[in-house]
Formats: structure tokens, sequence, C-alpha cells
């Protein structure tokens, strides 16, 4: 079912100069990515990763890195010898320890308490923050980099720290939600740090703690937003995804509300993709 929405008063922007804008915010906040995608849509973060960087939008190194191997070879005879002076010096691996100051493992944080709602919980997991973006978009929006993209200028101009790491909550019918984001296992919290949901699985389960009505400004922005998305991370059904988040045409795409906390705060139905509506944006 198609249901048409009331006309928005903002103009998107287009797509040439809206791209320009965003680099140069990006790159006068510091930040130099190395590389894209293939396809130019930036690689997908594996989905049971808990790094704090995104695949595809990775800063640049400016270090130098090591290997270290065993210290042993295999001779023809299968025997174990061995490699004297050409060993390279290895270092011991331990298990990771929450609380003790040190950020190992898969920690992505540890603050030495188990205090959980300190922006770093008692399995020493970080909150990541999700806002609604106070912008508007129609379904053009140069696919899903163009939106990640989106998410991480607004983050920036807002001073939220992290802010090259967001992307959006979107999907297409080759790259789900769920295979694009960080399967957190940390708190997700508005800007104002109210709780979304405890964990991804909270966050993934089709009831949520509190609506994602907060924008990146700590204004409400009771709308929808674009998400081509079921609750649980993976694209709708039979959705064209406004071809790719790539075109208006008679293409159409999935929302959900904004003020919901079932299911529907991720997808509701489908709408024309000239309609311009809102992202949501998730910290990764």
């Amino acid at each position: 079912m198609h249901r048409s929405l009331p006309p928005l008063l903002l103009v998107p922007l287009l797509a040439g100069c809206a791209a320009e804008l965003i680099d140069d915010i990006i790159a006068d906040k510091g930040v130099t990515y190395c590389s894209m995608g293939a396809d130019g849509s930036g690689d997908e973060a594996p989905a049971d990763t808990t790094a704090s960087s995104t695949a595809g939008h990775e800063p640049c190194s400016t270090g130098t890195s090591t290997t270290t191997t065993s210290g042993t070879s295999t001779g023809e005879s299968g025997e174990s010898s061995s490699t004297g002076d050409d060993t390279t010096s290895g270092t011991t691996s331990h298990a990771s320890v929450c609380g003790d100051g040190v950020v190992e493992g898969d920690e992505t944080c540890d603050d030495m308490n188990d205090v959980p709602d300190d922006g770093c919980n008692n399995v020493c997991a970080r909150d990541s923050v999700v806002f609604i973006t106070s912008q508007r978009y129609p379904g053009a929006i140069n696919g899903l980099a163009g939106a990640d993209q989106r998410c991480r200028m607004l983050a920036a101009i807002a001073g939220l720290s992290r802010f090259d790491t967001f992307r959006a909550w979107l999907s297409t019918a080759e790259s789900a939600a769920a295979d694009r984001l960080v399967h957190s296992r940390g708190r997700y919290v508005l800007v104002n740090g109210l709780v979304v949901a405890e964990d991804w699985d909270g966050l993934t389960s089709g009831a949520l703690l509190h609506p994602i009505i907060v924008d990146e400004m700590s204004q409400t922005q009771d709308y929808v937003a674009w998400t081509g998305t079921l609750a649980d991370g993976q694209p709708e059904f039979g959705s064209d995804f406004c071809d790719g988040w790539t075109s208006f045409g008679d293409f159409f795409g999935g929302y959900g509300f904004s003020s919901a906390v079932d299911a529907t705060w991720s997808f509701f139905e489908e709408v024309g993709c000239g309609t311009d509506l809102h992202l949501y944006c998730i910290e990764q």
C-alpha cells in the first residue's frame, strides 16, 4: 500500500553541491578517508564486529605496522624447527579484563568502573549515539554512501564526537542495515542521553525503550524517516528502494515513524521517492 504524505517545505540540496559541501565540512574537521568501496557505496562493516571505525570510510593510517611470527617453521620432514636469528620478536596475547583501564580485545572503552550508565557499560562497551536528521532528503540521495555522508556531515556540524563513524539506518536489496552497521554490546542513546536500546539486540527487537525523535542538535523531530529496513535490520520485502536510493522516477521506498517504539519505528509502508524525509543516523 502506498500512502501520500503532505508536501514538505524544505527543498532538497542538489546532489553535486551537497556532496561538495559535505566533503568540505568533513575535511575541515581534519578527517581524510583512504578509500571507498569499489561500487562507491563503501564496504559494509561485518555484522559481528565491535570495531569503532567503519569499513569503507577508514581514516588514513599515519603510522607503520609490524607483524610477528610464531618463531617456528616446518621443514620437508614435517618437523618443526627454529627459525633462529630470522625470527621476529612476538608479543604474548591475553584475555581482556574489563575494569583494568586498558582498552583491549573486543572492548570499546574501559573506564575502570562497573557503572552501566556513564557512557561505558559494565562489559566495557561504549554508548552509541542515535539521531534522526534535522534535514529532510528525497529518496535519491546518492545511494547508501550518500546517506552515510549526510549523517557524518550533520554530526560534524553538531560537534558530536566520533562524527566520522556515523552511518544511516538504511538498506537496499543487496545490502541490509544489519550487515552495514556494528552490532554494539553497548547502549544506543539519543543526543540528550535518553536510552533507545540497551544493545544491538534491543535495537533490533521491535521494541525500543524510547523513540528516536531527537536530532543531532537535540531538537525534537517527530516525523518519518527513510529506512527501507525492517525492525530486525533486514531489507523490507519487495521494495525497489528508490532504485538503490539513487532515483526519483516512479520508484518507492520504505519509511518508519520516529515517534514509534514498536516495529513501525523502522518500517510502516512505502511512499514515492520524490518525497522529502529524514534519516536515522547511528554512531559506529
